[in-house]
């Protein structure tokens, strides 16, 4: 059965939709099969994994207003990466899931059509949290929460972990949060030192991964070619951190299982 997680954080601009696509990459590169789903309006991880968001007519949100099962919606990448497309089309979905019975758990009925066909599934929230998010951490197993190295990113974590400990509470008890991930880190700035201090200080019962993303043009420039930051003919700063992660989460399912 695979394990879901689920990037998020209220705050934009802070790796979600980076992280989710190249970590996606990172564990089909060490033989885990992976679906992706895009569960942002936006659809940036869409267009990350080589499609045009406004070309398709098939999309996540028929899975969750039209019960249509997701098997016809997945679409294959270039990079071995399975995914469930998202495009402006969701940005009505919020509207509509108000009247929909079991709204919060529409995502789940989704995830458990194809569940046993994967090692990870791996969610891009949008940076809300709205009805959308909720669903995806009432759908997942745990929360990896990208944290820019800047201090309005920290206030947007407070509010996600107050999210979660709700929906512990009413929906999806079982829901852990994986760790805190330092993105768009600069070692030479005081204050991106000084961020990781406050993370590990103010978050102290979280675990903090021991790696940070650096913060590098290079990152935009693979979204922009829609190739994952391992394929830049440069060695990215950071660009490790993610085959780190992709190793952890193996490792930790291990451990969980044995």
């Amino acid at each position: 059965m695979g394990q879901v997680y689920v990037f998020a954080n209220q705050k934009g601009g802070v790796g979600k939709t980076t992280s989710a696509f190249n970590l996606g990459v990172a564990l089909e590169g060490i033989g885990q099969h992976v679906l992706l789903i895009d569960l942002d309006p936006q659809g940036g991880l869409t267009y990350y994994a080589g499609y045009e968001p406004d070309g398709l007519e098939e999309t996540v949100y028929k899975c969750l207003l039209r019960d249509v099962p997701p098997g016809e919606m997945i679409l294959t990448t270039k990079y071995g990466v399975d995914l469930l497309p998202a495009n402006i089309d969701l940005a009505v979905a919020e509207m509509q899931l108000l009247n929909v019975p079991a709204r919060e758990r529409r995502l789940t009925r989704v995830i458990n059509h194809v569940r046993d066909s994967y090692d990870y599934i791996i969610i891009d929230s949008q940076p809300s949290l709205g009805i959308l998010t909720i669903n995806a951490l009432a759908a997942a197993n745990k929360v990896i929460i990208p944290v820019a190295c800047e201090f309005l990113s920290i206030r947007g974590t407070h509010a996600l972990l107050k999210l979660i400990a709700k929906i512990r509470g009413t929906l999806n008890s079982t829901l852990q949060v994986a760790g805190l991930l330092p993105t768009m880190f600069d070692a030479r700035t005081v204050h991106g030192r000084e961020i990781i201090r406050i993370l590990k200080t103010e978050f102290k019962e979280i675990h903090l991964y021991p790696y940070q993303v650096n913060r590098s043009i290079r990152f935009a420039e693979s979204a922009a070619e829609q190739k994952p930051i391992f394929d830049v003919k440069i060695q990215v700063p950071g660009a490790l951190a993610y085959r780190e992660l992709a190793r952890d989460l193996v490792k930790a399912r291990l451990r969980e299982s044995g």
